[in-house]
């Protein structure tokens, strides 16, 4: 069994920030602990905006704290986010990530999942996995 709190993850090299301070992800299950995917909080700092494509990954977030918005590239479609809000980029749908007035704290899994250090690269997306 895994367990592990968020406390352990805080100041750790599984806290990991983004080079432009747009958000921080706490990574509580990466690759090497064997689940097949990564699972991480992630806070979103308000009012910020960040372009984002996985194109070597498919993620899944659920949204517990803050408002916000997501929009497709592709069509400028805009959905907002708020607590109780989940969207997955079962496309590797490239969009922008927007957090209003307060950070928004997101709850996301990673297939394939993550190793630990990844940031986004000048295309907002994290490399392939070795």
């Amino acid at each position: 069994m895994i367990v592990k709190t968020i406390d352990e993850i805080l100041d750790s090299d599984r806290e990991v920030t983004a080079p432009n301070g747009n958000w921080v992800s706490r990574r509580l299950l990466l690759d090497n602990d064997g689940m097949g995917f990564s699972f991480h909080e992630t806070i979103i700092k308000a009012g910020t905006e960040t372009l984002i494509q996985y194109k070597n990954h498919l993620e899944a977030v659920y949204c517990v704290e803050g408002e916000g918005e997501i929009e497709t590239t592709v069509d400028g479609k805009v959905y907002p986010i708020k607590p109780g809000t989940m969207y997955a980029l079962n496309n590797h749908d490239k969009h922008y990530l927007r957090a209003f007035k307060e950070d928004l704290r997101l709850l996301c899994v990673f297939n394939p999942p993550l190793t630990g250090d990844e940031t986004h690269d000048e295309y907002g997306s994290y490399p392939l996995p070795k």
